[in-house]
């Protein structure tokens, strides 16, 4: 009797396993490929949410990290440019950014990305602040990040803030302390201390 127990238990965690591993996630993708199939016909920021909300919304345990990834990618990469109309780019950004996972230092490091570019197009400061922002929040998961690291660096560098910009450059020196081009920054600011 507890054989057969065991062996039907067995046959459903099966079945869950490939309606939740296999099935829900191949369904996802299909929709999502679709949607991006669609995209050279679409007109309208209504048109691009509708084409795109299925496959966000469609429920996967496995999928919707790369999903809001890929999609973020395809933003970023092809959606966001010098020509496009500012509004647009915001609405495409305020559409995404709360599918980004926060605990998830590739989507961190998207949003970081994104916040980056709108701020090489457009200037705005706060778009500047949301990128540290998110590239800190990306350290905290991955202390280790190199995108992380020296677009912090950079960011404080530019922005005057040298004292915070050493503390970044120490970090980059322990992990890679072959970095001329660090040292070199360290040089020119005066404040090349330990290295």
């Amino acid at each position: 009797m507890i054989k057969y127990i065991i062996i039907i238990f067995g046959i459903i965690l099966a079945i869950f396993g490939l309606i939740y591993g296999s099935l829900l996630p191949f369904a996802k993708a299909k929709i999502y490929v679709r949607a991006m199939g669609n995209l050279q016909s679409i007109k309208s920021l209504d048109e691009f949410k509708k084409n795109f909300d299925p496959s966000l919304d469609f429920y996967s345990p496995v999928g919707q990290e790369e999903t809001s990834r890929f999609l973020a990618t395809e933003i970023i990469g092809r959606m966001i440019y010098p020509d496009q109309k500012e509004n647009i780019s915001r609405e495409l950004v305020n559409y995404i950014e709360p599918r980004f996972f926060q605990n998830n230092s590739r989507h961190l490091l998207l949003a970081a990305s994104m916040y980056g570019k709108m701020f090489n197009i457009y200037g705005k400061k706060d778009d500047l602040k949301k990128t540290e922002e998110y590239f800190q929040k990306s350290l905290i998961l991955n202390p280790k990040s190199p995108q992380a690291l020296y677009s912090l660096f950079e960011i404080y560098y530019k922005k005057g803030e040298f004292e915070k910009s050493k503390e970044i450059g120490e970090i980059i020196l322990k992990y890679w302390p072959e970095d001329e081009r660090i040292k070199e920054a360290f040089k020119h600011l005066n404040i090349y201390t330990l290295y």
